[in-house]
Parts: structure tokens; sequence; C-alpha cells
């Protein structure tokens, strides 16, 4: 008999709130901004100013997460998937299982699921 979901596979197949910042080191300079929503796949975040990096570049991204005192840190490679006039989207390279595991402990600790409702905060969906 297959076992029930759990919320750590709910984690592990959503994008999730949680409260942090990222930052992109690129070729043409550094660019900080507010994350959106995270996953162990990657990350939407707001438009950096003078953000100025195409769909496909390589890029390496610091992810700062949850709360100020737990002093939670990933570097990560990535990709740009996406970028539009407000939002750039990453994807993130391979990352060992460990990290995996961190990344989704955090998520599970620090993040909020999307539950399909409209988040205000967001304006979305």
């Amino acid at each position: 008999m297959p076992m029930a979901p759990t919320a750590q596979d709910d984690i592990r197949r959503s994008r999730v709130h949680v409260d942090g910042e990222a930052l992109i080191r690129g070729p043409e300079g550094d660019f900080r901004a507010p994350l959106r929503d995270l996953s162990i796949t990657g990350l939407h975040m707001l438009r950096p100013p003078g953000f100025t990096l195409r769909v496909g570049q390589a890029v390496e991204v610091e992810v700062r997460c949850g709360p100020p005192e737990a002093g939670i840190e990933f570097l990560l490679m990535a990709r740009i998937a996406r970028t539009d006039s407000d939002t750039v989207g990453l994807r993130f390279a391979p990352m060992p299982d460990r990290c995996a595991r961190t990344m989704e402990r955090v998520l599970t600790q620090f993040g909020t699921l999307y539950t399909g409702a409209t988040d205000e905060r967001r304006g979305r969906r």
C-alpha cells in the first residue's frame, strides 16, 4: 500500500514563500533583491535595479533566508531561467543530496506553502 504524502513531499515539489534575499553574482556585477519564492530547484525574486543578464546565463547565487538570527545561507550555481520587467527566475544546478535535504528542512521550518488562494502580499494565486 502506498504511503500518504507528507509535508516534506509537498515542500520538495512546491514553491514556498520564505523571507529572504538573493544575491546574484554575474559577469557584469552583483545584483541583490528580495525573494518571492524558493524551492529546491530554483527561486523567483524581484528584478534587481540595473539587471541585464540574459536567459541561459550561468551565475552564482547566494540565498539568505529565514529569520536573520538563524544565519541561513546557501551558495549555489544557477542559470537565469526567465526574466520580465518585475521578476527574475533562476534554475539551480543539481545540488548535492546533503544540501537539498538541508534546504528542504529550512523550507519546512521557515516557509509557507502556496495554497492556491490569492496571496495579497504578492498579488498572486
